[in-house]
């Protein structure tokens, strides 16, 4: 089912319409919007637009169809003095377009109906479509194409002669891949029974690794010596610059010094002792305490309690005073010979740390060369073991680098070759699928082949299905109409140079002679030219672009022919839209009403 709005078309302001499948029948008067529909749906299908198809004095229209999948719409607007269509119609293909024109727009605009009224060549307008189609010029893409087809089929076919070839040249190279591998995991020890690379290459390790610890050893022997040298020379010169003093009196002096320092320090303690006691006695007033005291005005006499004999207390300070002298004195003595003993001292223990320091680097030279000795004879050995090591080394790095040369030499060997084996692989696969081809290339070259011939007869073939599609129809058109003419055929004038047909003529036979469409009646020649148009409907498969006919203008048909043709047509189509006269009687499908549409003629009685 198909709805329809319309705005501004021919006749209609505005209206809606529902098609159904099958026959569909506008009835109507004059001027009621019978055609206006035909043109709607002529224009949303994908008709041509004129200035007439818009509404007059109309600015713009437009008509919308919605079937079940899709909508469709055709918008018109008017520039100046023609109108302009823009939107989605039905069809977009332009090949469809014309051939809906010409086959299934079957209205008064027809340019078969009309030609055939006029008495007008057909064959440029039945054969139109294929213009549009450019034949030569698909026949030109085509051959190209099969040139290209014959190009790759010559290409698969010498790719399977080379496959044994290049299958062979692929077994020899794996085979002296396979070699090569050997070798390189010989040298790699991947053989599982050692291999001389991994050897060489540990034993080298090893070597340098003993050439390392014995380099360093010399050179911690070489450090060692440089050290024991510095040392044996830097004490050497400390013992030159050495002087021990030769006194052999020093202890004697100073022994005599120190007896002489403790006699004096005695003498001090004992008249220190004296002076202090006899002090205390005097400071305290204890003279009494230890002697009988006679007091006098010029003095106190008394006994002395030491020596019993008699004295005076000025005596006694007079004593005092020179016991302090002797004090001050020997306090004096005994300073110079601490300082006499002091300096012996110095000297003896200076002395006798020279003699020490004297020893110490003696006995530290005499470790010194003794070590020295022990290192230089360690170096000597050391230095013969590194010798020893580095020539080892240098025999094994010279092995070694000559497997390495050679393992350089195989990778590099290896490569080319899987290089080579892979090129040559990928060209095997290369050749086995072009090879594979052939067959697919062979169907396509055939199928190209059919198609340029199909093409190039494409104009006949349309030519007779059209002439017979005219012949099978008049023939029906004959039983059911019973016309006033016997028969009428599609003449064809054929170019003798290019086998090609360049005229079908229409000839119409009366009482066994040919007529013109003159002799005819009016339905007579509209029946002829609605023949001529399923005629192309048939020869180009219209019904398969486009599922709907369009009659309009029947008005030289009687009322019976219109409902034979309505029922003969509706069996090649999904949709049939005729418009009639509401005389022509009812319809055995769908009857459109416009009714509720809005047309000019409710706006403005017609003047006729």
């Amino acid at each position: 089912m198909w709805d329809l709005e319309i705005s501004n078309i021919a006749g209609i302001r505005n209206g809606e319409a529902t098609v159904e499948s099958g026959i569909n029948a506008v009835q109507a008067s004059n001027w009621q919007g019978k055609t206006s529909l035909v043109t709607a749906l002529r224009t949303v299908l994908g008709g041509s637009v004129t200035s007439a198809t818009l509404t007059d004095g109309a600015a713009e229209g437009h008509v919308r169809l919605q079937t079940q999948d899709h909508e469709y719409e055709r918008a018109l607007r008017r520039t100046g003095e023609t109108v302009v269509a823009d939107g989605q119609p039905y069809l977009t293909d332009e090949r469809a377009r014309a051939a809906a024109e010409l086959f299934a727009f079957l209205d008064e605009r027809n340019r078969i109906r009309r030609a055939v009224r006029e008495g007008d060549d057909l064959t440029p307008h039945l054969v139109q479509p294929l213009e549009q189609e450019d034949i030569e010029e698909q026949i030109a893409q085509l051959k190209a194409e099969r040139e290209t087809v014959e190009s790759e089929l010559d290409r698969a076919q010498q790719a399977a002669e080379k496959l044994p070839g290049k299958t062979d040249a692929i077994n020899k190279l794996e085979s002296e891949l396979e070699k090569l591998q050997a070798e390189a995991d010989t040298l790699d020890g991947d053989t599982g029974a050692g291999g001389d690379q991994t050897e060489l290459r540990s034993e080298l390790t090893q070597a340098r690794r003993e050439r390392e610890q014995t380099s360093q050893r010399v050179n911690r022997l070489e450090g060692k010596i440089e050290s024991l040298e510095a040392q044996i020379s830097e004490k050497e010169s400390e013992l030159e610059e050495l002087t021990v003093s030769a006194d052999p009196d020093l202890p004697e002096t100073l022994a005599e010094k120190e007896r002489a320092l403790r006699d004096i320090d005695q003498e001090i303690e004992t008249l220190e002792a004296l002076y202090n006691a006899t002090k205390q006695v005097l400071d305290q007033g204890h003279l009494d305490v230890v002697s009988d005291v006679e007091r006098r005005i010029d003095s106190d006499y008394l006994t002395c309690w030491v020596c019993g004999s008699d004295t005076t207390r000025d005596d006694i300070d007079q004593q005092m005073d020179g016991l302090s002298d002797a004090i001050s004195d020997r306090r004096a003595q005994r300073s110079e010979l601490q300082s006499t003993v002091s300096e012996l001292q110095d000297k003896q223990r200076e002395t006798e740390q020279q003699r020490r320091r004297k020893q110490s680097l003696e006995d530290g030279l005499s470790e010194l060369r003794t070590n020295l000795a022990d290192s230089r004879e360690e170096l000597s050995q050391a230095e013969n073991e590194l010798t020893e090591c580095s020539e080892r080394v240098e025999t094994l790095e010279t092995r070694v680098q000559e497997t390495d040369d050679r393992r350089k030499s195989l990778d590099q060997e290896i490569a080319r070759t899987e290089t080579k084996l892979e090129r040559h692989r990928e060209e095997h696969e290369q050749l086995e699928s072009q090879a594979q081809q052939r067959e697919q290339l062979q169907e396509r070259l055939d199928s190209l082949s059919d198609e340029i011939e199909a093409l190039r007869s494409r104009h006949e073939r349309v030519i007779r299905t059209a002439r017979n599609a005219f012949t099978e129809a008049l023939e029906d058109v004959v039983d059911k109409f019973n016309p006033s003419f016997e028969r009428a055929r599609l003449k064809q004038h054929v170019d003798p140079d290019s086998g090609r047909t360049e005229q079908l003529e229409l000839l119409i036979a009366r009482d066994g002679r040919e007529i013109s469409v003159d002799a005819l009646s009016e339905g007579e020649v509209e029946l002829i030219g609605l023949i001529a148009a399923l005629a192309g409907h048939e020869a180009f498969d219209v019904a398969d672009q486009v599922p709907c006919i369009l009659l309009d203008d029947l008005g030289g048909l009687a009322s019976e022919h219109i409902h034979t043709l309505v029922d003969y047509l509706s069996a090649r189509t999904e949709y049939l839209v005729t418009t009639a006269y509401p005389e022509a009687g009812e319809f055995d499908g769908h009857v459109l009403s416009p009714a509720d549409w809005d047309t000019v003629s409710d706006e403005e009685a017609p003047t006729v």
